[in-house]
């Protein structure tokens, strides 16, 4: 499985380890005892934090699983052949996750060292790379029961399937290139999260109502 797109499948294979290795590296500059932040309110502000050693590792094991859940539904998958007709689509997706990810951690480590990176910029612009990818790869994610814009009505018609991917794709791209605008525009921090959050809610909303539309249309035209 894979075997055609082996560079974009090497690429979201070693980020996870790459990260890791960052954040053993990280872990061997801090003092005994150390502290590391977890999580970030809406302001950029740390407001939850873990021993080095965990802290630092649990963005790759996020990644690790995220990627491996990713790999294995082709193989569990009701429509598991449609899944292999999506392999670049997949993998696209999910070494854009990683990247993601690695922006995550980097910025953890970057803040467990001392510094002060903007946090809601750089996640602006990394979150808006992934609607990107998103958008860019949606049309070719053929119909499954496990990846993509899962309603009751896609799921009931392949045709319905198809095309909210392709609509879905349209407002995916659109909401990423928002939110890289929004990061380099520089808006504030505290926007961050909150654009973020509403170009997810809009963008969901809109792929369902249009899921539903399609349906409503099939169904009056046969």
């Amino acid at each position: 499985m894979f075997e055609q797109h082996r560079l974009r499948l090497l690429m979201a294979l070693a980020l996870p380890v790459v990260m890791a290795g960052a954040g053993l590296w990280a872990q061997q500059q801090l003092p005994a005892g150390a502290q590391v932040p977890i999580h970030f309110n809406a302001a950029g502000q740390a407001d939850a934090w873990a021993g080095a050693l965990e802290g630092l590792l649990l963005v790759p094991l996020l990644a690790a699983g995220i990627l491996g859940l990713i790999l294995l539904l082709p193989r569990i998958d009701p429509r598991a052949e449609k899944l292999r007709q999506s392999q670049r689509a997949l993998l696209s997706i999910a070494l854009a996750v990683q990247v993601l990810l690695a922006t995550v951690q980097a910025l953890l480590i970057a803040f467990a060292l001392g510094h002060q990176p903007d946090l809601g910029r750089w996640l602006l612009l990394m979150t808006g790379l992934l609607f990107a990818v998103i958008g860019n790869m949606s049309g070719k994610v053929r119909w499954n029961y496990s990846f993509g814009i899962r309603t009751p009505w896609t799921l009931a018609d392949e045709r319905v399937w198809d095309k909210t991917h392709r609509f879905g794709g349209i407002v995916f791209f659109i909401a990423g290139l928002g939110l890289m605008g929004a990061a380099l525009l520089a808006v504030p921090t505290s926007l961050g999260v909150p654009l973020i959050v509403a170009a997810s809610l809009i963008s969901a909303a809109l792929c369902i109502g249009k899921s539903w539309w399609l349906w409503r249309q099939e169904v009056q035209h046969g």
